[in-house]
């Protein structure tokens, strides 16, 4: 919420990220939202809304539903399903690609923005894999405490 804040102010600079960094990143549904396929085969997902006073007030008051259903069509419902946190975005191009006649452009430029899409109204979040600097980090020796078991760092 402070980082949001931040980025927003101009006061924090957001990461940088790289294309190879972001190609290698592992989509992740969010678990709050419930989903189910139709007869069709398309993606039916349901959003509950915001638990908050304000809301539950004006749901009442305007008869408004506590959830809301979003329906996917076929290249949006493979996406959903291939966005569970096992596939990188650059395995979901490939299979976007093979699937539906794609070409690489074609499959990376949509893929990307319905990623964005998602990712704003967080309907996914995106697990993005530790940089290492070194193979084989070295250990930092080991420093006896004051009273035998406390260690500084």
């Amino acid at each position: 919420m402070i980082n949001r804040l931040l980025y927003t102010l101009k006061l924090k600079k957001r990461p940088d990220m790289d294309r190879t960094r972001l190609m290698k990143s592992f989509p992740v549904r969010n678990q709050l939202i419930t989903w189910e396929i139709d007869d069709k085969g398309e993606a039916a997902l349901v959003i509950p809304q915001k638990d908050k006073l304000w809301m539950r007030l004006t749901s009442k008051l305007f008869m408004l539903p506590d959830k809301r259903v979003i329906v996917l069509d076929s290249i949006g419902t493979y996406v959903w399903q291939m966005c569970d946190g096992k596939h990188t975005i650059s395995q979901i191009i490939k299979g976007v690609q093979n699937q539906y006649q794609l070409t690489r452009k074609e499959a990376e430029t949509s893929l990307f923005t319905f990623m964005q899409q998602l990712g704003k109204r967080n309907f996914i979040g995106f697990a993005i894999p530790q940089q290492n600097t070194s193979a084989t980090p070295e250990p930092e020796p080991v420093k006896p405490g004051v009273f035998g078991f406390l260690q500084r760092r």
